[in-house]
């Protein structure tokens, strides 16, 4: 897969993640928001980062198909900037809202048991935070997704060793279990007397239906250079109406047609390279960040300032500032190191024995 790095990827994250924003926003001010065919725009932000996850992680897989490598670049590009947030939640956020003295609130389980949020264990709350806000107590929920996206990085190898590394056989592998994953969530979403369980504190059918769009994303991964005009606007501009015409007709049959159309229409805008879009990385890519971050801004807006006329627009603004310092001062220093001991471990020579 050859795509340039001058690329529309870096815009799209930042769009996926004001979508997410937007959408909470109306949630957080107990609000119902707008959405794009019938789904609430959190969700269809949450969709893109899904889809562009699949094909770039597929995509890094294929250029360097060494699990020790693989592994080590996606843990360093979850865990460094996840464990800063959470600490700087426990430590910055808790202590400015929480109703109960600083003391008692350091001395709480629950204080310390949100440090698992750093190992991908959902933990929403925090003693005495948030308390009195339309979403009560929930501090940060956007961290249940991580969970799911970092097991479904676990699958790309898997399912390249399974396959052989043949490409059609793994679009037919992930075909397959896009397919029985969402098939299963959505029968937890609508099947009469459905099962509802949770696992690792996140709700399972709220993960299952996300999986399918990573999976297409790496079945488009593969396809890319072996199917000779793959990209075509006529087919994005398609697939965007007949959602709209699905979505008004048969209700929550749009989502298994946005598993397969959403992710075409995201990577085909994404591997294009239009002037002033394809610069939006040029400060750093902070998409990361303004998705950790602007949850638990969000309420800490609506705690200190509960009068303020455009909480979303000053969230968006004290996020993407603090997006840009976890971006700078972690998340990218941390998968510099990376890069540097394994220049540095190609170079080196042998010890003798």
């Amino acid at each position: 897969m050859n795509v340039s790095r001058r690329n529309n990827f870096d815009f799209l994250r930042l769009m996926a993640a004001l979508m997410v924003i937007h959408g909470h926003g109306w949630n957080m001010t107990g609000g119902v928001g707008p959405g794009l065919w019938g789904v609430p725009f959190a969700r269809v932000g949450l969709d893109v980062f899904f889809s562009i996850s699949g094909y770039l992680v597929t995509g890094s897989w294929e250029r360097t198909p060494r699990l020790g490598p693989f592994l080590a670049k996606r843990a360093l590009r979850i865990f460094p900037g996840l464990a800063a947030c959470v600490l700087a939640t426990i430590v910055i956020v808790g202590p400015l809202t929480t109703t109960l003295p600083i003391a008692e609130y350091l001395q709480r389980n629950e204080t310390w048991r949100y440090l698992l949020n750093i190992a991908l264990r959902l933990q929403l709350f925090l003693p005495g935070v948030f308390v009195d806000l339309p979403e009560p107590r929930a501090v940060n929920g956007s961290l249940w997704s991580l969970a799911p996206e970092f097991m479904c990085y676990l699958t790309v190898p898997l399912i390249a060793v399974a396959a052989w590394r043949r490409p059609i056989a793994r679009c037919w592998a992930l075909a397959s279990l896009a397919v029985a994953i969402g098939g299963t969530g959505l029968y937890m979403f609508e099947g009469a007397g459905a099962p509802d369980p949770s696992i690792y504190g996140i709700a399972l059918k709220y993960a299952l239906v996300e999986v399918p769009f990573f999976f297409v994303g790496g079945a488009l991964a593969l396809l890319a250079p072996r199917v000779a005009g793959l990209w075509r606007a006529d087919l994005c501009l398609l697939f965007f109406t007949l959602n709209y015409v699905i979505s008004s007709w048969f209700d929550w049959w749009n989502l298994p047609f946005e598993w397969l159309t959403l992710p075409y229409m995201v990577i085909c805008f994404g591997r294009m390279s239009l002037p002033v879009v394809r610069g939006a990385g040029r400060f750093g890519d902070i998409s990361y960040g303004m998705y950790l971050y602007a949850f638990p801004m969000q309420q800490l807006i609506l705690t200190l300032w509960p009068g303020l006329a455009f909480p979303v627009l000053t969230c968006v603004v004290l996020t993407a500032c603090v997006a840009y310092l976890s971006w700078h001062m972690v998340e990218y220093p941390a998968m510099r190191g990376l890069r540097r001991a394994r220049a540095t471990a190609i170079l080196m020579p042998a010890t003798p024995k």
